[in-house]
């Protein structure tokens, strides 16, 4: 097992990979009038969750949870944070059309399911395995309204245009 200062560091890394996910989707919302409710409800729960993460180091501290060994790379969070800044400067700048916004939030969500990234969590406290319930929940429900997203653009044909209506 990490010791408890790599467990919090591990937890800091992950809080502020929800913060930075949350600064996108804000950077979206600004990008994409039209799709801004979208984005702006995706960047509320990102925000909330970097804080029920962060609530978490905490229980570290008290021994109720803990991060399993093996199962999360500094490197890989650092990197996928890296992506993340990369794209909000991108939207930023202009510099993406509403197919590329949605893939990359598809993409973001996505990642998190299939890497089980909340299950890198341990702890046999009921509201730690609710905490990370909700987190994975949450996480299906976004990709899914990003899904939803994605179809009602390419019906409307408005995928590669910044500004059309939704």
């Amino acid at each position: 097992m990490p010791s408890e200062a790599d467990q919090i560091e591990i937890i800091g890394l992950m809080a502020a990979h929800e913060a930075a996910v949350a600064d996108l989707y804000r950077a979206y919302a600004a990008r994409f009038p039209p799709r801004q409710e979208l984005f702006l409800g995706l960047a509320a729960e990102e925000v909330e969750h970097a804080r029920l993460i962060t609530d978490l180091a905490g229980r570290v501290k008290a021994g109720a949870v803990h991060i399993a060994a093996g199962r999360f790379s500094a490197a890989a969070m650092l990197g996928s944070l890296d992506y993340v800044r990369e794209r909000t400067a991108e939207a930023g700048k202009g510099e993406v059309s509403l197919s590329e916004a949605l893939a990359a939030c598809h993409d973001l969500e996505h990642a998190f399911i299939e890497r089980r990234f909340f299950e890198i969590i341990e702890g046999d406290a009921l509201e730690v395995k609710e905490l990370l319930r909700l987190l994975a929940e949450e996480t299906g429900a976004h990709r899914a309204r990003l899904d939803e997203a994605t179809r009602r653009a390419e019906e409307d044909s408005d995928v590669g245009a910044p500004d059309a209506p939704p």
